[in-house]
């Protein structure tokens, strides 16, 4: 086969391979390439150039080196480029540039992950009964006895008909608490009609509540209020603590009585459903303050659930970050398996005043952002996380420093910084300059100045 053939063969291949290939010789000069390669901006070729320059002189090849690259057009390209020497009788004569654009992969990704985050919310709304509820005592997650306590109280509660409020922190579950109840109890064939009370104006809240009667006022119509439509289920009122003392007693009578009317109506109708209330603030300083009715409150509370806060159920923080880790590796198409064991411990050590959704959305958001890696490491926290996260490790770093001038002591304190950072991420350059709030480059000069290198193991990048 003659050199003709051989470059017809070689020209052929190259075509229709996905990959740009890109062959120089010393001095710069095109020896071949394919028609996937791009047409970059001058300055961008340059530095393209000198990359592949490099390698005549260390005649080691580069592997999967990311660059990023703007083309004449002006369109931004990501690139994964191997960069080998080609050798005759141990010369290098040329030099081979492989590369990969995955700017098309990351978009058909991020459209992958779209997808995979419109499945999971079509599960979910799925998952829903036909009584309006999706959840039961089963997706309360937890070992600890604070929480056990609670759900053994509850399904005791469920039994009975008697009303129930749930106190406790924003974001605690009282919510999941309700419908759980719900599910569990005698009536679960039955709707389950939630009302946020603070979402919605006092003008429309008792008629949402009640219901009307053609003519109450104007444009009024005969409409089932959420009593009704309860039928012979649940009525859950959150965050209750936002009605009015007006209110409060209109909805008292309801309670004592069973009968209500509609606004407008003359005609009483029974009430048929079980009301589940709930409040993130404590009755007691409700009642203190006047915002809450005696008699409506030992009316409400006949069983009065308190829900613990996280920081009280820390046996629980690790198994609620496993099940969320494994709900959003499938929105996100991440094959994450655990916690760092720094980031562990910062979890552990948090106080969480947003409770478990405060820990599903820090996850949610550590998860979106981070990489192709089988362990979370505390880099991809959210930024208010990092602040406090460092605040409160400041006060540790003075410790154990030996007398000495101002400017050794700021060298150690920034080299104990350094090298957490660094261990917190398994010794990436990239994550720990993020995490501290630095450039990477930076970050580099100062391992360079504190002589950081002999002491600290780094990953590849």
């Amino acid at each position: 086969m003659d050199s003709i053939d051989k470059s017809l063969y070689l020209e052929t291949i190259t075509n229709f391979i996905q990959d740009a290939v890109y062959v120089i010789n010393k001095h710069g000069e095109e020896l071949f390439y394919n028609n996937k390669i791009e047409r970059f901006e001058p300055s961008q070729r340059n530095y393209m150039l000198e990359e592949l320059r490099g390698v005549f002189f260390t005649g080691k090849p580069s592997f999967d080196k990311y660059n990023k690259y703007r083309t004449v057009d002006h369109r931004e390209v990501h690139m994964l480029s191997t960069i080998v020497p080609i050798e005759n009788e141990g010369e290098i004569v040329a030099v081979c540039s492989i590369n990969k654009n995955i700017t098309e992969m990351t978009n058909l990704l991020n459209k992958v992950y779209k997808l995979q985050e419109q499945l999971q919310n079509y599960c979910h709304s799925s998952n829903k009964l036909q009584n309006g509820t999706s959840y039961n005592f089963e997706c309360l997650i937890g070992k600890s006895p604070q929480i056990a306590t609670v759900i053994d109280k509850a399904k005791k509660a469920a039994l009975s008909f008697a009303p129930i409020l749930l106190t406790g922190e924003t974001g605690t579950g009282k919510e999941i608490f309700a419908q759980s109840i719900h599910n569990y109890g005698p009536t679960s064939s039955h709707p389950f009609v939630a009302l946020n009370c603070a979402a919605i104006p006092e003008t429309l809240l008792e008629s949402m509540i009640f219901g009307t009667t053609k003519g109450a006022f104007t444009g009024a119509e005969n409409t089932p209020g959420l009593l009704e439509q309860a039928g012979k289920g649940t009525l859950f009122l959150d965050e209750i603590n936002s009605m009015s003392l007006v209110l409060q007693a209109k909805l008292l009578r309801i309670l004592e009585e069973k009968k209500f009317r509609r606004l407008g109506g003359t005609n009483e109708a029974p009430v048929n459903c079980r009301i589940i209330s709930s409040t993130n603030v404590d009755c007691h300083k409700l009642l203190a303050e006047n915002k809450m009715r005696e008699d409506f409150y030992y009316r409400v509370a006949v069983v009065n659930l308190n829900i613990p806060p996280l920081r009280e159920r820390q046996e629980d923080i690790l198994l609620l970050a496993e099940y969320f880790i494994s709900r959003f590796n499938k929105v996100y198409g991440k094959q994450i398996t655990k916690l760092s064991a720094d980031l562990e411990n910062i979890f552990l050590n948090h106080k969480w005043p947003g409770n478990v959704r405060e820990l599903c959305h820090v996850l949610e958001n550590a998860i979106s952002f981070s990489e192709n890696e089988a362990i979370l490491t505390s880099s991809y926290l959210p930024d208010y996380f990092h602040k406090q996260y460092l605040l409160t490790k400041r006060p540790t770093l003075l410790d154990n420093l030996k007398p000495q001038s101002l400017p050794q002591t700021l060298d150690e304190v920034e080299r104990k910084l350094i090298i957490d950072a660094l261990t917190s991420n398994n010794g990436n350059i990239t994550r720990a300059a993020s995490s501290l709030g630095i450039h990477r480059q930076n970050l580099q000069v100062r391992i360079k100045k504190l002589n950081i290198t002999k002491n600290v193991h780094f990953a590849a990048e």
